[in-house]
């Protein structure tokens, strides 16, 4: 049925839209065989032709007379349909996409902002809806791009400017609280910075001996075990 009129034979824009779905089904023979039948492309015929002398089979249709022929023309049946403008729907959903772009990088500042500093071994801390989805985003990633336990890891989204960092410390329990209820994190302390900087905050330092002198790097120790302290 024609979609444009209503009538048995399609024409206009339905015609040319089944015309190019039968080219595009078709392979090289059969579109050959299409083109021919849609646009009359047959070899030159010599019909009715008033010529008492018979026409070689090797004459050019150029040099020989014109014949009579019947042919039966296409003629223009209503009018192509008028191309719809989408114009509204793609301002739709482009203030859309900016809205949510909007949404997410207010998420990662607020994320970033909660875990400024490296998160203790044992905390609570309270996040958004959206911005616990951008942290989860990333300590998704983060945990899969290598094995938490063998050192830090780390993943972040430039477009948010921000990136996560995920430490391993078996005793750290970390509690966040958003709207849907709690979230419990174990064996992991998280700290968010900017995307340009790669490292985190350096674990907790140890303390400084009295009587000891602070030396180039000292803040950055880690406390001696007692099994491995120096005898007195």
């Amino acid at each position: 049925m024609n979609q444009d009129r209503g009538t048995g034979v399609p024409h206009g824009r339905a015609a040319l839209l089944r015309l190019a779905a039968w080219f595009d089904g078709a392979d090289s023979a059969t579109a050959h065989r299409i083109a021919t039948a849609a646009f009359a492309m047959q070899p030159a015929r010599h019909l009715g032709a008033t010529s008492e002398d018979p026409i070689a089979a090797a004459a050019s249709w150029w040099a020989a007379q014109p014949a009579d022929t019947s042919a039966v023309r296409p003629g223009i049946r209503g009018v192509l349909a008028p191309i719809e403008d989408h114009g509204a729907q793609q301002a739709r959903l482009r203030d859309a996409a900016e809205a949510a772009a909007h949404w997410r990088r207010t998420a990662a500042g607020e994320a970033r902002s909660v875990l400024t500093e490296l998160t203790p071994e044992k905390g609570r801390l309270r996040l958004s809806g959206s911005a616990l989805e951008v942290l989860m985003e990333l300590l998704t990633a983060a945990l899969g791009s290598a094995d938490v336990t063998a050192g830090p890891v780390a993943a972040g989204d430039l477009e948010l400017d921000i990136r996560l960092h995920v430490r391993h410390a078996p005793e750290a329990v970390l509690t966040i609280g958003q709207p849907g209820g709690d979230l419990t994190l174990e064996g992991l302390r998280l700290q968010a910075t900017e995307y340009a900087r790669l490292t985190p905050d350096p674990a907790d330092p140890a303390p400084e001996e009295p009587g000891e002198a602070e030396t180039p790097g000292s803040a950055n120790r880690y406390p001696t075990p007692p099994s491995a302290a120096r005898p007195q």
